[in-house]
């Protein structure tokens, strides 16, 4: 009888052990293949797919690719690793950086048989971060290059893919698990990086984050799909509903029981376009076109609260980020508003965050065609860059929160 009391109350103490650990990263590579690419001399290729989870703790698969340098790495400590977040490439499969052919870009058919292009154009700062011995992972995120739609400009699940991402491919290239990393983006790249640091410490706080680049992040979804509207991206709406309307279908109810027919194809066509795609066949299209009523998005958003609760769900600014942060954008971005990025950098510092903001140099021309957002992107990035090496480097991290 004594034996068997022991037995039960190891048993017991096990079982109550499992439950009081916190559960362990359970990101995993499911699978791998060779991504050759233009720059091969300068680091070896491989697309991976990894175990991550939707906003509400689902698993899903999403898909990244890493690129390891030739070149060693002469900083402190263990290789860096930026886990990069692409800009928008749009909706359809054929649009993941994954899937850019030698990794500039591709042109094809999508899956409804349209002309579509796949235009890697962050593809040389990748290869500038491995020319100066970093280890690149550059995230599809979900629903891009893989089943299901994807889940555009959704924080949450633009933060778990990215720091899945990181303890997937710091497994693969077998690099210690506390090797330094850093988040970078640009526009919806921007976003994704700054949710990545902003939930690292709930959802991975394994990670040794360094460092984060944000430039142009749409971290208030509300005021940025005002902005869009009639844009030459305004297809990229499309690809936001046809994400949370898969995740929520009281939100999809919501939506199509406003559109129009036209409004309709707008989004069936969003889910397998690329950007170009999308500039050519929807730009500067109006919102009030797509419509029952004639009401904008933006005001169907204030009439229904389902969507805005949605939408607001996914802003940004309300948890402390790991790490410091570079956050940039310009005055004069025609597409992302600048005044947002400007909260969303104070917010952080309210919270006690180390903030570098830059309100980085841009040009006015012509309002929502996308150049006056497009162009700081390439002067952007090489700056975010180097304020990551220096993290890296063990540099002290700028902060202008008080000014």
């Amino acid at each position: 009888m004594e034996k068997i009391c022991i037995r039960l109350l190891a048993v017991c103490s096990l079982i109550l052990g499992t439950l009081l650990v916190p559960p362990t990263a359970q990101a995993a590579v499911t699978s791998t293949r060779p991504s050759p690419h233009v720059l091969d001399g300068v680091g070896r290729g491989q697309v991976f797919t990894y175990d991550t989870t939707t906003d509400d703790g689902r698993p899903i698969q999403a898909s990244a690719t890493l690129y390891e340098p030739n070149t060693p790495w002469r900083g402190k400590g263990e290789r860096p690793t930026i886990i990069f977040a692409p800009g928008t490439r749009g909706a359809g499969d054929q649009c993941a950086p994954s899937r850019a052919g030698m990794g500039l870009g591709s042109v094809g058919l999508s899956k409804v048989g349209s002309p579509t292009i796949n235009a890697n154009y962050e593809y040389g700062f990748y290869m500038g971060a491995l020319q100066h011995g970093a280890r690149v992972i550059v995230a599809d995120l979900i629903g891009l290059g893989m089943p299901g739609h994807h889940t555009y400009v959704n924080h949450i699940e633009e933060a778990h893919a990215m720091l899945d991402a990181a303890r997937s491919g710091l497994e693969l290239a077998h690099a210690p698990q506390d090797a330094p990393i850093g988040f970078a983006g640009y526009s919806q790249g921007g976003g994704a990086s700054l949710a990545a640091a902003e939930f690292a410490d709930s959802y991975a706080p394994e990670l040794n984050v360094a460092g984060t680049y944000s430039g142009a992040p749409p971290a208030d979804l509300p005021k940025v799909m005002k902005a869009i509207d009639g844009s030459s991206i305004v297809h990229v709406l499309g690809y936001a509903i046809n994400g949370f309307a898969e995740r929520d279908p009281k939100f999809r109810d919501a939506v199509l029981e406003e559109f129009n027919p036209r409004g309709i194809d707008f989004l069936r066509s969003a889910a397998t376009t690329c950007t170009g795609d999308s500039i050519l066949m929807w730009g500067f299209t109006n919102t009030r076109q797509l419509t029952r009523t004639g009401e904008s998005l933006s005001e169907l958003v204030e009439r229904k609260p389902v969507i805005k609760e949605t939408l607001l769900r996914q802003n940004q600014g309300k948890h402390p980020l790991k790490g410091p942060a570079m956050i940039a954008s310009s005055p004069h971005d025609d597409l992302i508003p600048h005044e947002q990025v400007r909260a969303v950098a104070g917010a952080y510092c309210q919270m006690g965050g180390t903030v570098d903001f830059m309100a980085a140099p841009g040009t006015a021309t012509i309002p929502g065609a996308g150049a006056d957002h497009a162009l700081p992107l390439y002067v952007n990035i090489p700056v975010g860059l180097k304020y990551l090496f220096d993290r890296f480097n063990g540099k002290p991290a700028p902060s202008n929160c008080a000014g």
